[in-house]
């Protein structure tokens, strides 16, 4: 069996586009997320949803290198605008991702870089924890030098270091740095995915963050075309 590329987002919805299209082989199941083995235009892939945040996200990585001889990592998903210029649906490939807690940082690999299509470049900031004030993305973007804030691709980076693959970072904007974003934490589930009941509930007791909810959802749909087609074209390239 040859080599596999790993694509890997946090949630359902940032692989919908990709799994929509692959023809699944096998599928593989833990308890904080699950993978889709297969082919994707043409090439083989391991399709993996890790759940939301770094432990998830290092944990997915390294079950998957345990399993799999995979030939380089493609981190995707959403992620909130630090830059001002950058709007809804634009996609960031990440040259380098730092860690707020420590600042520790990393470069993505060249290689890879040199043959991804067209897209806005510079620094992904990884954080803990939704960054959702314009105020609060504003000083991350002054104290960071940030374009864009994701909360998984750091631990990918540090798992891809650990295992020795090249990784690739492309993330779609579903926030503006201007825009004030709901916090959906206390609606994920035990598995890392956003819970259907609890984001149900959330609207029957804070229906003030209804419009805010389906301006997201709309927002999210458009990231997640662009990502699959972006993503398509650099793996048939």
């Amino acid at each position: 069996m040859g080599k596999r590329i790993a694509i890997i987002g946090a949630i359902k919805d940032e692989i919908a586009g990709i799994k929509k299209e692959m023809q699944i082989t096998d599928t593989l199941r833990w308890p904080t997320g699950n993978a889709f083995v297969g082919e994707w235009q043409g090439r083989t892939i391991v399709l993996i949803r890790s759940g939301m945040g770094c432990d998830r996200a290092r944990r997915a990585l390294a079950e998957m290198a345990k399993k799999f001889e995979l030939e380089h990592v493609i981190s995707i998903g959403y992620a909130g605008a630090l830059d001002p210029a950058l709007k809804v649906g634009d996609l960031v490939v990440a040259d380098q991702v730092v860690y707020h807690e420590t600042m520790k940082n990393y470069s993505l690999d060249k290689e890879l870089l040199s043959m991804m299509p067209e897209a806005r470049r510079g620094t992904l900031l990884t954080v803990d924890s939704l960054a959702a004030k314009p105020q609060e993305k504003k000083a991350l973007r002054e104290k960071y030098s940030a374009v864009a804030v994701d909360m998984e691709t750091f631990a990918l980076a540090e798992g891809a270091e650990t295992h020795h693959l090249p990784l690739a970072s492309v993330r779609a904007i579903t926030d503006t740095a201007n825009q004030e974003l709901i916090d959906c934490s206390p609606l994920v589930a035990d598995d890392g995915d956003v819970s259907k009941l609890k984001a149900g509930w959330h609207i029957l007791t804070h229906p003030g963050d209804l419009k805010g909810m389906i301006d997201l959802g709309q927002h999210a749909k458009l990231a997640t075309a662009n990502l699959t087609e972006y993503v398509s074209q650099w793996i048939q390239e």
